[in-house]
C-alpha cells in the first residue's frame, strides 16, 4: 500500500511541474500535456515589444508600394528621354535665334522706313477749303527688340514701334509734300516673329 501511495504521490508532482497553475488553484491534476502539442495562438492588441514574430502579410502593402513607385519613376525618365532631345534641340536654336534677332530688328525697321516712302510715293490728294491735302501712314523707330522662348521651347521675337497717319495740307500738292505733317492718329503696334528653317519669319 505504501509503496502505491508514494507512486501516485510522485505522478500528482510530475503534474505539478507539467501544469503549476492547476496545482495552485487547487485543481486536479489530471493528465500532463503532450510534449508534441502546439501552442494555442493568443490575439495581441497593440504595439509588440519587438519580439514577437509579425504576421505573414504585414509586408505586403510596403512591397506593392515600392513597386508603384518604381513604375512611376520608370514611366517618369522615359517621358524626359522622350522630351529631352527636342528640348535640347530648340535651347540650341534658342541661342541661335536671339544672337540673329538684333540684326533683324535693323532690317525690320528699315522696312518701315521704306514703307513710308512707298506710301509718300502713292498720295491722294484732295481739295479741301482751297487746299491740296493728303493723309497717309508713317512709322515711328522701333521701341522693342527682344527675342525669347514659349513653354515649349520655340523661338519667338517681338518687335514694338508707334504707326502714325499724318495729315498734309498745302496750296499745291508740292507744297503740301514738302509743308509739315501733322499727325492725326497714332497706334502702337507689336510685331511677333517665328524663328524657323535658320531665319525669322515676318
Amino acid at each position: 500500500m505504501k509503496q502505491g501511495g508514494l507512486m501516485i504521490a510522485a505522478v500528482a508532482v510530475a503534474a505539478c511541474f507539467q501544469v503549476p497553475s492547476r496545482c495552485l488553484a487547487g485543481e486536479p491534476p489530471g493528465e500532463a500535456p503532450a510534449v508534441n502539442a502546439k501552442p494555442t495562438a493568443t490575439a495581441s492588441y497593440g504595439v509588440s515589444g519587438g519580439n514577437e514574430p509579425e504576421a505573414p502579410g504585414a509586408a505586403a502593402p510596403t512591397s506593392q508600394s515600392d513597386a508603384s513607385k518604381k513604375t512611376l519613376r520608370q514611366k517618369v525618365r522615359s517621358l524626359i528621354g522622350k522630351i529631352a532631345p527636342e528640348r535640347l534641340k530648340r535651347d540650341r536654336e534658342f541661342e541661335k535665334a536671339s544672337a540673329q534677332f538684333q540684326d533683324f530688328c535693323r532690317h525690320w525697321e528699315q522696312n518701315l522706313r521704306d514703307r513710308e516712302r512707298a506710301n509718300l510715293s502713292k498720295l491722294m490728294f484732295t481739295l479741301k477749303d482751297g487746299f491740296q491735302t493728303a493723309t497717309y501712314t508713317g512709322y515711328g523707330d522701333v521701341k522693342t527688340c527682344e527675342a525669347h522662348q514659349s513653354k515649349e521651347g520655340f523661338s519667338i521675337g517681338r518687335i514694338t514701334y508707334q504707326e502714325f497717319t499724318y495729315y498734309l495740307a498745302g496750296k499745291t500738292s508740292e507744297e503740301a509734300l514738302h509743308g509739315e505733317k501733322k499727325p492725326i492718329s497714332d497706334t502702337h503696334t507689336t510685331e511677333i516673329f517665328r524663328w524657323e528653317n535658320n531665319k525669322w519669319f515676318y
